[in-house]
């Protein structure tokens, strides 16, 4: 028997390497879902504010007014589904760390606020449907089905710039103070756009205003499907192409913002 004189040393265990996946585009929807809609005062407010105002003025006025007043708050609500409430919301996690906590895991940037994109949209097209269908029954509103079928296309289409300036605000401030912006950034945007009242209604100042707002463009998508007497005489490409203009501005906030809360917490 021979034994070496060599030192003997023990070899380390071999690490275990696992592989995390982020659960699936439709887990997280499903979850921000749950989340939206177990907000009741969110719901409300978000899915049926909109309704709510037309049955207070739109059913008062008579029906060639009815187009127009539907219009006007399905641009509403589909601005408040796509900034408030994707604002609020993404600066509430922020405030709790749960957006901090996600950035440790595999999620990407893309899954937590494409999740939350698509159910922000789903809310507008709940909040819109529900407006349409109450409109029918009121009487009201008269239009063919391919007219309500393009207005939704076409608010659906605005809320997307929208959106992305909701990431940006719910990116750079705290809880109180993006509840607090958001509310006075969409009631200034409603009223100055002629979303809420109407343009010839206000001072000469805010008509000479309103084409640069983008809730402004948002309102003409509307109101040229309906053919309100409120649109303009720009053609329906040249407010999409505005509004193009904005999504691209805002995708850049957005994304700056998003980085700059990121570095702000892992730097």
């Amino acid at each position: 028997m021979t034994t070496s004189n060599e030192p003997i040393v023990a070899q380390a265990p071999t690490a275990l390497v696992t592989q995390r996946k982020a659960a699936p585009w439709g887990y997280f929807f499903y979850c921000e879902l749950l989340k939206i809609f177990r907000n009741p005062p969110a719901v409300i407010f978000g899915v049926a504010f909109p309704t709510f105002f037309f049955l207070l003025f739109g059913t008062t006025f008579s029906v060639d007014a009815g187009p127009t007043l539907l219009a006007s708050y399905a641009a509403y609500g589909a601005f408040i589904a796509a900034f408030q409430t994707f604002s609020i919301s993404l600066a509430n996690e922020r405030s709790l760390g749960w957006n901090k906590l996600l950035r440790t895991t595999s999620m990407s940037a893309t899954l937590y606020l494409g999740s939350k994109f698509l159910v922000i949209i789903l809310t507008g097209i709940i909040s819109m449907l529900l407006l349409f269908i109450v409109a029918a029954l009121s009487g009201k509103v008269y239009m063919s089905l391919a007219t309500w079928a393009e207005l939704l296309g076409m608010m659906v289409l605005g809320m997307i710039p929208m959106s992305l300036l909701g990431i940006f605000l719910g990116f750079v401030g705290s809880t109180n103070l993006t509840t607090a912006l958001s509310t006075i950034l969409m009631l200034v945007l409603s009223f100055t756009s002629g979303l809420l009242i109407p343009l010839r209604f206000l001072p000469d100042f805010i008509h000479t205003l309103a084409p640069y707002l983008p809730t402004y463009h948002l309102g003409q998508l509307a109101w040229i499907v309906v053919g309100s007497p409120f649109r303009d005489n720009q053609p329906l490409g040249w407010h999409l192409l505005v509004l193009l203009a904005y999504a691209a501005v805002f995708a850049v906030l957005a994304a700056w913002a998003y980085m700059h809360d990121e570095n702000k917490n892992f730097a």
